[in-house]
């Protein structure tokens, strides 16, 4: 029996785009239809986002991105984030992290990212990238309830930057659902990433007006940290799972996090636990602890720390934390012995085109609107990721100038093991509900062959700290009052918790339809052709 779902499944052979945004998809689709490659459609979609979706990613953002080239059969980690300023003052953090402020920013890595992509596997070149993104951000767009349900949340924060009372609050008020949001400097700023290229971020006169209205800001990052900065291009981690070989990003990134729930899942045989049930979320919230344990004890920038996410993966620690699964909730897991060696204001996409080129991309200014300041002429937005470094300086994620931050920021892809073309394309926004929900989703589409938006719909379980597991409301009382008997302090999420991520999904059928699916929890769209 078909499951009833609260959207279609989209199915499309020319190619596919599911983004968190309606506009996003629609310039996608639009450039594969002009004869571009997934990764033309994926910038297109990504540049749309970082206009049209301020209030979680922006130009002064990060991105990371997985990509598979269908004539190699490679999948390429792009790890386009940027590090702390290297004049930063480490000790005037002492009192704690400012709320907002170009203080609060990292070097930003997005567009560096987008001009890297397009230069691997691009067709149509970025000006006609970035066409989309700099019609929305010059004549204006409307804004979303949700957008405009931010706006109001933030309205203080706002209210303080001049730059965003100019975007966000042009007549003394914050605008509502309907209004139109114009950003002409932004537009500006993108007319001459379009015309020079991305390099134009980082050196010469948008480069120059970007440190000089940072400094103006207060900030630390000046024109050395942005001539400094460069994409990574990696080789990803991945492990082995039924059958399948999924990929994840390397550090920063915490992908190494969902990677290793699944290979602690491996040992269990998840399909023969009912979905939904008492047992099959217990294992998964007591495997996620594990993980996040490991995470916060051994990770951090491997250019500043002796931090290999190998380790993690190797099998005899798999071995070692799989034995470590307790039978009742755990009030704090233990980080594994190793051999000597908030709602997220993020936005991910997925794009698959005819070729069979896939590419799984996120991208973030951290926190809601980022350091909630806009750099002075250019409407360039900066993000908060400095806030992501720990305090600690016993902490292998402390502070450190020209040092970056561990991040949440992740993205999935999983390649068929015997003939190694993609299969899953997914991920979400969500900060630390990122690799709880992306778990979720392997396990429903993995172990119980469930379709994609059927996945996608299905209620979430999301963990941070302690004995407290916050479920949907939409889980059945018998099952969070099991929860409750084995140790769990259950609290009860709205129905649709957006805390819990926005996923966007993109699979691979075995007669090689695309069928993409798209969160309700957000404002997502998934389409094809």
């Amino acid at each position: 029996m078909r499951a009833v779902t609260t959207r279609p499944t989209i199915r499309a052979t020319g190619g596919l785009v599911a983004s968190g945004h309606h506009l996003a998809t629609i310039a996608g689709i639009e450039s594969l239809r002009e004869g571009g490659s997934a990764i033309d459609a994926a910038v297109a979609a990504a540049a749309v986002c970082a206009v049209v979706l301020p209030h979680r990613t922006s130009i002064g953002g990060d991105l990371f991105a997985l990509v598979y080239d269908a004539r190699t059969r490679r999948v390429t980690a792009y790890n386009g984030s940027g590090a702390a300023a290297r004049r930063l003052d480490v000790g005037s953090f002492r009192a704690g992290f400012p709320v907002g402020g170009a203080r609060t920013a990292t070097v930003p890595g997005v567009v560096a990212a987008w001009g890297d992509l397009m230069e691997d596997g691009g067709r149509l070149g970025l000006e006609r990238a970035l066409r989309a993104a700099i019609h929305y951000a010059a004549d204006g767009f409307l804004v979303s309830d949700v957008l405009a349900d931010d706006i109001a949340a933030h309205s203080d924060a706002l209210g303080a930057d001049a730059g965003c009372v100019a975007v966000f609050r042009p007549r003394g008020r914050d605008l509502g659902a309907g209004e139109v949001v114009v950003q002409p400097d932004l537009a500006g700023s993108l007319r001459e990433i379009a015309r020079q290229g991305a390099s134009a971020f980082y050196r010469g006169p948008l480069a120059e007006r970007l440190a000089e209205g940072i400094a103006r800001l207060g900030g630390d990052i000046d024109g050395d940290d942005l001539a400094a900065h460069a994409t990574e291009r990696r080789e990803p981690l991945s492990v082995a799972y039924r059958g399948l070989r999924v990929f994840g990003q390397p550090p920063v990134s915490q992908g190494h996090v969902l990677l290793e729930e699944l290979a602690i899942a491996a040992g269990w045989d998840f399909a023969a636990m009912p979905w939904g049930g008492a047992d099959l979320v217990h294992e998964m919230v007591e495997i996620k602890k594990l993980a996040f344990a490991d995470r916060d004890a051994y990770a951090g920038d491997p250019r500043a720390v002796p931090f290999s996410a190998d380790d993690l993966l190797a099998p005899a620690f798999i071995e070692a934390r799989r034995a470590a699964l307790p039978d009742r909730a755990s009030d704090r897991a233990a980080a594994g012995a190793m051999a000597a060696a908030t709602p997220a204001d993020t936005t991910y996409l997925a794009v698959v085109d005819g070729d069979g080129n896939a590419v799984s991309l996120i991208e973030s200014v951290f926190t809601a609107f980022g350091a909630v300041a806009i750099v002075p002429g250019t409407g360039i937005l900066l993000n908060s990721r400095l806030t992501g470094f720990s305090l600690d300086a016993g902490s292998p994620n402390a502070l450190a100038p020209g040092k970056r931050p561990v991040h949440t920021l992740n993205a999935v892809m999983a390649l068929d093991g015997a003939t190694t073309t993609p299969r899953l394309v997914f991920g979400t926004p969500g900060r630390q509900a990122q690799v709880q929900t992306n778990f979720q989703l392997a396990v429903a589409l993995i172990d119980h062959g469930q379709g994609v938006q059927e996945a996608i719909d299905q209620p979430r379980w999301y963990h941070e700290q302690g004995r407290e597991l916050r479920m949907e409301a939409r889980y059945p009382e018998d099952v969070r009052r099991a929860l409750a008997e084995r140790g769990h302090e259950v609290r009860v999420l709205p129905d649709w918790a957006e805390i819990t991520g926005g996923a966007q999904a993109i699979v691979i059928e075995p007669g090689g339809a695309l069928a993409g699916g798209a969160d309700p929890r957000r404002e997502g769209l998934a389409a094809g052709y």
